[in-house]
């Protein structure tokens, strides 16, 4: 019975690769140059019709760094201590999602298991990062930037996995990085100077006051109900090009102040990221992440209240 039912599995494996498209089946195996297609991340055609140059510098950089820490830690199975197949296959996603000129996020401190000091440690250097980004170290230092992100990921894997040089390496790598964005980064997005432009000829557009964003709880990923809403602004920003992109981002009250004001930063960032893809001059958009300090709903302390997740747009 054994026989046959592995005999009937090979026939189905064979009939599904014959049937399948060229370069259908690609997984991110021990070590790929070993198994080229059929082999490797299932069903992925779209990969094979990309072109790496084609991205823009930040997302460039991205691509190349999660494709070489994929191919670390895939290639690690020669010593079984470092072989790491899952967190493999995490970077070789994130360096798709670079190279289709996606947002791609670092990881959260919260996805990975660690100590509270380790923990408290990351979330300082995420802070660090996003900071930079938000003021406009994506696109004045884009090679370095996505170094530094690429850097993070790296440092917390390895803390994660216990190997303290490796994440030591990755740290310092890290923090060099982090210099050079933070030396590039000069936007001052608390201190803009809007200048009222001329009146023009012709007839002024006629946009909504106020997008919402709205994000589910302790989440700053964009949901699909916000994706349409961000194409309704990408869409306004662009048929009106002189006007500032004013965004005030919320957290509802559950968890401190702090976290709450990071999240609301991160929910911000999310949105200034999908903003930038879909052509909005980064230039234009003035951010204000709140936390909790200016609900939108008025709760007390400890209530999940999604009228407070989310980042509110306006044009004016």
């Amino acid at each position: 019975m054994k026989a046959k039912g592995v005999l009937f599995g090979l026939v189905m494996t064979a009939v599904l690769m014959l049937s399948a498209p060229a370069g259908a089946f690609v997984f991110n195996t021990p070590h790929p140059s070993l198994f080229e297609p059929p082999f490797g991340s299932l069903f992925d055609t779209r990969l094979l019709n990309l072109d790496a140059t084609d991205s823009i510098p930040f997302n460039q950089s991205l691509n190349e760094g999660y494709t070489e820490l994929s191919d670390q830690r895939s290639d690690a199975w020669i010593d079984e201590n470092n072989w790491d197949f899952v967190d493999g296959e995490l970077f070789k996603h994130k360096a798709r999602t670079a190279k289709r000129n996606s947002i791609v996020l670092p990881d959260s401190p919260l996805d990975r298991d660690l100590t509270e000091a380790q923990r408290a440690e990351f979330w300082n250097a995420l802070y660090r990062l996003e900071n930079a980004f938000d003021r406009g170290g994506r696109f004045e230092a884009p090679r370095d930037a996505g170094v530094a992100q690429v850097k993070y990921d790296c440092w917390i894997e390895a803390t994660e996995d216990g190997s303290a040089e490796r994440a030591a390496a990755c740290k310092a790598a890290f923090e060099a990085a982090m210099d050079e964005v933070e030396a590039a980064a000069t936007y001052r997005l608390t201190e803009v100077t809007y200048i009222e432009p001329a009146q023009s000829a012709s007839a002024a557009v006629d946009l909504p006051g106020a997008f919402h964003v709205y994000f589910d709880f302790d989440k700053s990923s964009i949901r699909s109900d916000g994706d349409e809403v961000i194409a309704e602004v990408i869409n306004a920003a662009l048929a009106s090009p002189d006007k500032t992109v004013k965004m005030t981002s919320h957290a509802d009250t559950m968890g401190t102040i702090d976290y709450n004001q990071a999240l609301s930063e991160r929910r911000a960032n999310s949105v200034i990221g999908a903003l930038i893809s879909g052509g909005v001059d980064r230039g234009r958009i003035v951010s204000e992440p709140v936390g909790e300090t200016r609900p939108l709903v008025d709760t007390g302390d400890q209530v999940k209240e999604q009228g407070n997740r989310v980042s509110v747009i306006e044009l004016l």
